[in-house]
């Protein structure tokens, strides 16, 4: 999906596109997953105000963008939602504690068979893998 249709469903929803939205969308879209505010701010460009990325966040989770996720110290993470970014797994160091996303997603045929031995209804998967990152390995911990 191209940016430019990106930004058309967005403003389709009801948002103006501002140079900050634009750049959480962009951050979100080349991978960057399970973020905090706090970390999200830790990647922009310039030095905007941790009130104007929370504001951008609560409009782009309102228009189905960003969906909320409490990890697992309760801190409010964001991930791209699977309409506008594919299932993907997520990886955690142990040890540093950064995550990386993964490609690889839950097989269609596992997801049905959950559904229809456990009469759910399965809307989204998320593989979460944790261990030691490369960088961390490599330190011999």
């Amino acid at each position: 999906m191209d940016l430019e249709h990106i930004w058309a469903r967005l403003r389709e929803k009801g948002l103006r596109m501002t140079p900050l939205k634009k750049e959480i969308v962009c951050l979100f879209l080349s991978g960057a997953c399970g973020l905090s505010a706090r970390e999200i701010l830790g990647e922009l460009a310039g030095s905007p105000h941790i009130s104007s990325v929370h504001r951008c966040l609560a409009s782009l989770e309102g228009a189905g963008f960003l969906r909320p996720d409490r990890s697992e110290e309760s801190a409010l993470r964001y991930r791209c939602s699977r309409s506008f970014y594919p299932d993907h797994g997520h990886f955690r160091c142990e040890d540093c504690g950064r995550r990386f996303p993964v490609r690889y997603r839950l097989p269609e045929d596992f997801l049905r068979e959950m559904e229809r031995s456990g009469g759910f209804i399965i809307a989204g998967s998320d593989l979460f893998l944790e261990g030691k990152c490369g960088r961390c390995s490599s330190k011999g911990n």
